[in-house]
């Protein structure tokens, strides 16, 4: 399959309505740039406390996601194939090249999913990517995004000044040792 140009509407999220739009447009454009409060953040507490870079787009983009990992598993792929421990807490021995070229080989079945939205979205807009995910050109996307999560820019701290984030709630195990919250708490980085 010929990658397509990833083209993102800047008004995607907004009623096709040309005054509902209109509106919208008007309000957005008045706290765009606010702060971000958010209060399921679906991020690792030690992503911060350590701040080191990911490790790879894989482990990054696909392997916590559960709304990924069960659309693919809904359709019959594995979930040894998407790099999720076992029931003992060991992982399956799967290369992350492998995982992301299982993922864009079903790209397509994210089409119409606030998934793809919000995906297409990192591609674009964080990563500066410029063409469609597919199986055939996944593996220079993966090099591209896990280029950039080696710069200094894309470490979590960075990415979260970026983010302009206010306030951030993680996502804890309910038996977590909060370890990672006390490791920030008690560090020079002050974010909330």
């Amino acid at each position: 399959m010929t990658p397509t140009p990833l083209r993102l509407h800047p008004d995607r999220m907004f009623c096709s309505d040309p005054e509902q739009r209109r509106i919208a447009r008007d309000l957005f454009e008045g706290i765009e740039n606010m702060p971000i409060i958010s209060p399921h953040g679906h991020c690792e507490p030690s992503w911060f406390a350590q701040d080191t870079p990911f490790p790879d787009p894989a482990e990054l983009l696909i392997v916590p996601d559960h709304y990924v990992t069960r659309m693919l598993y809904s359709q019959g792929i594995g979930l040894e194939k998407l790099g999720i421990r076992h029931r003992d807490g060991t992982r399956p021995d799967i290369d992350p090249r492998d995982i992301w070229q299982v993922f864009a080989d079903n790209w397509h079945l994210f089409l119409g999913t606030p998934t793809r939205v919000w995906l297409e979205h990192v591609f674009a807009e964080v990563c500066g990517l410029d063409e469609t995910l597919c199986g055939g050109n996944a593996g220079a996307i993966y090099d591209h995004i896990e280029a950039k999560l080696r710069t200094p820019e894309f470490t979590p701290r960075a990415l979260y000044e970026r983010f302009n984030i206010e306030v951030l709630s993680t996502t804890d195990f309910a038996t977590g040792t909060l370890a990672h919250h006390q490791a920030l708490a008690a560090g020079d980085w002050r974010a909330r």
